[in-house]
């Protein structure tokens, strides 16, 4: 990796964790959602340029099919041999 896109990578997690330390208990608890969301928002925007022909009722079916397959990725991972 490039040393300065690795420098301006370990700049930008420094202040995600200097901000994270500033919020509330209660500002750490909604930001999870609010994450979630936002990740699930961009997934969205990979989908359509995926499936450009698709409803947004196929796009949000495809959505659920993707976090489900990540559940199940995530959950073996964690499975007790």
């Amino acid at each position: 990796m490039d040393e300065r896109i690795a420098s301006d990578s370990r700049f930008a997690t420094l202040a995600k964790v200097r901000q994270a330390r500033m919020m509330s208990e209660e500002e750490r608890v909604l930001a999870g959602p609010r994450l979630f969301a936002g990740v699930c928002e961009r997934m969205k925007e990979g989908l359509r340029d995926e499936q450009p022909d698709a409803t947004e009722e196929g796009i949000h079916r495809l959505l659920l099919q993707r976090l489900a397959r990540l559940r199940k990725l995530e959950t073996s991972r964690h499975a007790i041999p």
